[in-house]
């Protein structure tokens, strides 16, 4: 590209730079906008995702207070129920679901409330940097370009947030109660934006030189300096930092995407550290983003992992391993003293040997306060549990030893403030919802005062063949004995064959039903065949639904995508309670989902 002649008030910016009367102008124009005042970009960058996190705080610790102070005989007041339609108008669009091609290929949020929330920050970001004017100094040589300045800040200042949101225990997830696999969304959408911004950064420093002095100069200039010629690293890490975050990459190449992002992010940290050198306070964005890193990290390793100080330390543990049927295994970790999770929770395992490196999530299937371990369902995908499987195909057990990572996940809500619970998994999801089945059943055959505010639990469990009901047939048979009438099973089974069919010891006929919904009494489960609306099974529920009801869903991401549309659909019984006198006050979703 040729240069042009760019002319300011009669003076060449390219070739009277040594005039007088040029460094009056420089001068004249840096007070107007001095280049030091451009601080409070970054500053308020900063501030704005501090009152997010603080709104986020203020909704964590008042559904924890209310939770507490719930009483089944007590009666909302005038302020509760105000707060309770303006959260069912929120949950009614925030519950909605982004079309499935936006997920997969511009890793768009599964929830049109949280879409919405990026749309809102980002109009914030870009307001804040393109409506200050002026865009552009006169000339190059009369100071940096504001919009440059101030995009670059305002990149620098995103880090501090990126890097609180790659861990799995940072502290966003303390204060906010949403765990680090829901945030993973965010933490992606930050790094894109610090990543538009400092192409935004970039920009007016070449579109200038290129106008004033030509390609050769811009060359010349770029190769002398070290503050540009480290943006060049800086830049390209970052952007395929955002790249190969894609869901498209990550589900086809998701080990070595692991191992290559928490490299590039470590490389990524210390050429943006040679590239700002300090200048108008980044780095304190920078330390600040590496003290929080650093903290979560080291509270991860001594409480969550192998490193914690206790009789395990560095210790593995036996995990054992039964091939339950052609496609499906479980792991059984027997020794996990010192482990306490809740339900609906996940741990990553490590195993020893060839594939040390490789740490996978598994969803805990059993409860800590049964003390009989953590209990795993698999159904093998590619990788390491692929892997696994193969070499049950040659044994009948397996051990191997296993570091466990976690636990992880689930939700803070207490599940015994609630009246009614809906339990909805398919296929090997069910291991994150039948430990909220088993959690309320072993309250209630302890008597426990817990246990008196539930009316109903609803499980909901779409498998694909009779057989696989084996997996959790006694703790299905336990909770049905101890709950009773409390207790609404509903299972169904996506293909059916009429013949007898053994599940445990017993071989049981199928006998259909004459009635169309074509349901049979499979030993004490009730069973329908074909494939299943969920719409239709959940909005069946719909007059049933007390005061306080809670729905949780593990499963496809069509199964997750449809009871979010029906639960947001629920919400109308709230903000038209004056029409409908249901006397709902909540309809809470709580979802499980591996696939971020």
């Amino acid at each position: 590209m040729m240069k042009r002649n760019v002319v300011y008030k009669g003076l060449d910016c390219a070739a009277d730079t040594m005039n007088p009367m040029y460094m009056q102008y420089k001068m004249l124009l840096q007070k107007q906008i001095p280049w030091a005042s451009q601080t409070k970009y970054a500053r308020y960058t900063l501030y704005f995702g501090v009152v997010v996190i603080f709104v986020a705080l203020l909704k964590h610790l008042y559904y924890r207070i209310r939770d507490i102070r719930f009483k089944p005989q007590s009666t909302s007041n005038a302020a509760t129920s105000l707060i309770d339609v303006l959260v069912s108008y929120c949950r009614y669009v925030g519950y909605k679901q982004t079309p499935r091609y936006l997920q997969y290929f511009a890793s768009f949020p599964k929830t049109i409330g949280s879409a919405m929330f990026m749309m809102l920050t980002t109009l914030y970001l870009a307001c804040y940097c393109f409506v200050p004017h002026f865009w552009y100094r006169p000339c190059i040589g009369f100071g940096s370009p504001p919009l440059a300045i101030r995009a670059g800040l305002m990149a620098t200042a995103l880090m501090p947030f990126i890097y609180i949101l790659s861990g799995k225990s940072n502290m966003i997830t303390l204060l906010t109660g949403i765990s680090y696999e829901k945030l993973n969304t965010y933490h992606q959408y930050v790094g894109v934006a610090s990543f538009v911004l400092s192409i935004v950064h970039a920009i007016p420093f070449i579109y200038q030189f290129l106008q004033e002095s030509g390609a050769a100069y811009m060359h010349d200039r770029f190769m002398a300096k070290q503050i540009y010629i480290s943006s060049i690293p800086s830049i390209i890490l970052l952007g395929l930092l955002c790249t190969l975050s894609k869901a498209w990459f990550r589900k086809h190449c998701y080990e070595v995407f692991l191992h290559l992002h928490w490299m590039m992010g470590v490389a990524f940290f210390g050429c943006l550290m040679w590239h700002t050198k300090a200048v108008l306070g980044s780095w304190d964005y920078m330390w600040g983003a590496l003290a929080f890193w650093a903290t979560q990290l080291i509270f991860r390793i001594l409480v969550k992992t192998c490193f914690r100080p206790n009789t395990m330390f560095l210790r593995s543990r036996r995990a054992h391993f039964t091939k339950l049927d052609e496609n499906t295994y479980g792991v059984h970790i027997e020794n996990v003293k010192g482990y306490t999770w809740r339900p609906g929770q996940h741990v990553f395992l490590r195993f020893k040997g060839l594939r040390l490196l490789d740490s996978h999530p598994f969803s805990i299937g059993s409860t800590s306060e049964q003390g009989k371990g953590m209990k795993f369902i698999v159904v093998p995908q590619t990788g390491l549990t692929r892997a696994h499987f193969k070499e049950l195909d040659h044994q009948i057990e397996l051990n191997k030893q296993v570091y466990i990572d976690g636990p992880y996940g689930g939700t803070f809500r207490d599940v015994t403030k609630f009246d009614k619970i809906v339990l909805v998994a398919s296929g090997s999801g069910v291991t994150a919802t039948i430990p909220f089945l088993l959690y309320v059943a072993q309250l209630h055959q302890q008597k426990s005062p817990l246990a008196d505010n539930l009316k109903c639990v609803n499980f909901i469990w779409v498998v694909r063949h009779q057989k696989d009901i084996k997996w959790i047939e006694d703790e299905l048979t336990k909770c049905q004995e101890t709950l009773g009438n409390k207790l609404q099973l509903d299972i169904r089974v996506c293909h059916h064959q009429d013949k007898v069919e053994e599940i445990g010891d017993k071989k049981l006929d199928l006998e259909k039903s004459a009635d169309s919904s074509n349901q049979v009494s499979f030993a004490r489960f009730p069973i329908t065949y074909g494939k299943p609306h969920i719409e239709e099974i959940l909005n069946s529920l719909k007059t049933g639904l007390s005061r306080r009801n809670m729905f949780v869903c593990s499963g496809s991401p069509s199964m997750l995508g449809q009871v979010s549309q029906t639960v947001s659909e629920f919400q109308s019984l709230i903000f038209n309670n004056d029409l409908t006198n249901t006397n709902v006050e909540e309809v809470y979703l709580h979802t499980e989902s591996f696939s971020w």
